[in-house]
């Protein structure tokens, strides 16, 4: 189990802000859930781009921060969408 744990932090780097951005719809249709789930992918792509300079600048070689650094940097991705949202939408 314990070498599966990075994976199923990564893998958190899409769930929440999927969860996220579903809680945060007006309407519960197939259009909005799709989209609401491609910008948590989206989230996710930046948090791997995060993850990969923070691998590059730092030399970080623990398996578990490197998954967390993805997580951190899909949650700023995340925090960023909900801002552009707030502001002009």
């Amino acid at each position: 189990m314990d070498s599966q744990l990075p994976s199923y932090i990564t893998l958190l780097g899409f769930v929440v802000p999927a969860l996220v951005f579903i809680i945060r719809l007006d309407r519960y249709q197939a259009a909005t859930i799709v989209h609401a789930l491609l910008m948590a992918l989206l989230c996710l792509f930046v948090g791997f781009l995060f993850s990969g300079a923070a691998i590059k600048l730092m030399s970080l070689s623990n398996p578990l921060l490197t998954s967390g650094m993805v997580v951190v940097g899909s949650g700023v991705a995340t925090l960023a969408r909900l801002i552009w949202i707030k502001r002009f939408a």
